[in-house]
């Protein structure tokens, strides 16, 4: 990721949150009203990727994995939870050509932007997984419980 790029992203953090944010909501058709406390988790989260936008670290693995927990429990398919990051692009992309030192798209390599973000979606999509597969296993269990308590009550 270049220094332009992450500079572009910083510069214009909080415009980019609150753009990220509503149209992060808008997933969730109504379900999630701003100032809820998922919806605050959510806005942590997402300012924990920004913060984080340049470099891959250990925040930017917490970012992104407390924002799949959220995600994950949402009733809705993978690819429009992983949308979340193509918007991010149009945000980016948005606010570049508003930056206050007037950079064009030119100097700004788009497609250093796209490749960063391609890493983040494929590190968010991992995560999200496997809190997929942890929500299925705890289902699993229950069932099992379950069942061998109603076994245990007919045996009685």
């Amino acid at each position: 990721m270049t220094i332009e790029w992450g500079r572009a992203v910083q510069e214009n953090k909080k415009e980019i949150l609150d753009a990220w944010m509503r149209r992060s909501l808008l997933l969730f058709s109504g379900k999630m009203a701003p100032g809820s406390p998922v919806a605050d988790a959510l806005h942590q989260a997402l300012g924990m990727v920004l913060d984080n936008f340049e470099k891959n670290s250990e925040l930017l693995a917490s970012a992104l994995l407390q924002l799949s927990r959220i995600l994950a429990v949402q009733d809705m398919p993978p690819s429009r939870t992983m949308s979340l990051f193509f918007e991010l692009k149009k945000i980016i992309l948005e606010f570049s050509l508003k930056s206050s030192q007037k950079q064009s798209l030119k100097q700004l390599d788009p497609d250093v932007l796209q490749s960063r973000l391609e890493e983040l979606t494929l590190q968010a999509f991992d995560s999200f997984m496997l809190q997929r597969e942890q929500i299925c296993q705890l289902k699993l269990d229950e069932n099992k419980r379950m069942l061998f308590m109603k076994l245990r009550r007919a045996e009685a």
